[in-house]
């Protein structure tokens, strides 16, 4: 979660390396900002998310006018992804339809791909993702499952029970582990 400077500078850091935006030099964070609309919506959800956590009166000037430019992005390229749920080093490869639910837990350097949908069940009954997890175009995840870490979900599968041992490749409907994976270095 980002509650100082500090931890957005390094979230954003890390966003940009998975976004393969170049954010150390001028020509390279104009260059993103510019082409890629992706990545500005990540910069906005990572301000909405600092101004949300500070205590300060002028952050909750500020959220309220991030908040607004971070939902209209969001609606232009089809992302429904709340603040403080993804952790850093989110990548987002492509426009479309993600709809992540308020009450999930995503950890750090995710990848999600278009038409992906992490739902509660019951209300708050949602997934906690581990680290290093990719989610395959069409994927759903839904209900109070967990899954561990270096996880990766194949197009389309259903996943709606946990899998918490790490390491994995998960396919099919519903979702099974076809494949174990070498360990993440």
């Amino acid at each position: 979660m980002i509650t100082t400077k500090d931890d957005y500078k390094i979230y954003l850091a890390a966003d940009a390396k998975a976004m393969e935006v170049d954010n150390n030099t001028f020509k390279g964070r104009l260059k993103g900002h510019i082409t890629n609309p992706r990545w500005r919506f990540i910069k906005k959800l990572r301000k909405v998310e600092y101004y949300k956590n500070s205590p300060a009166l002028i952050s909750k000037l500020l959220y309220a006018w991030y908040f607004i430019w971070y939902k209209r992005s969001g609606v232009k390229l089809g992302y429904s992804i709340p603040p403080n749920v993804c952790g850093k080093g989110l990548g987002l490869p492509h426009y479309g339809t993600i709809v992540i639910s308020k009450y999930a837990k995503i950890g750090d350097y995710v990848k999600i791909h278009v038409c992906v949908n992490i739902g509660a069940h019951n209300g708050n009954n949602a997934p906690t993702v581990g680290n290093h997890c990719y989610f395959g175009p069409g994927a759903k995840i839904f209900g109070g499952i967990k899954l561990g870490n270096n996880v990766q979900i194949g197009a389309n599968a259903v996943v709606n029970k946990s899998f918490e041992e790490d390491n994995i490749v998960l396919a099919g409907i519903p979702a099974k582990i076809v494949k174990h994976i070498e360990e993440r270095k």
